[in-house]
């Protein structure tokens, strides 16, 4: 989450662990959500395809680990942003978002 913050999102293991993800999910909750809202900032103002990517795999993951995901991600107009990088000229970043708009649904 140290990575959000700072504004550099890569791949690695944690992204992909389901343990991390049950652990840490609730965290999301601190400072009124202020992990999950840098998340949706990045889509609309990174140009990095791998950020882009990462950024909406982990709103997916939130939305499948976290027991309101789908309602709080909802009420943070995430759909909107994701549904705009379905198109994305990146195949990783139209996967991601195409994953998280089935959760944002």
């Amino acid at each position: 989450m140290q990575e959000v913050l700072l504004g550099h999102l890569d791949w690695n293991l944690m992204h992909t662990e389901a343990n991390f993800w049950h652990g840490n999910v609730t965290s999301f909750e601190e400072n009124d959500f202020q992990i999950l809202k840098l998340l949706l900032t990045k889509l609309d103002t990174s140009s990095d395809p791998r950020s882009l990517a990462v950024a909406c795999f982990n709103l997916s993951q939130f939305i499948q680990y976290h027991t309101t995901g789908r309602v709080i991600v909802t009420d943070l107009k995430a759909k909107e942003r994701v549904m705009k990088l379905m198109n994305h000229e990146n195949t990783q970043v139209t996967k991601n978002a195409t994953c998280a708009s089935r959760g944002c649904s």
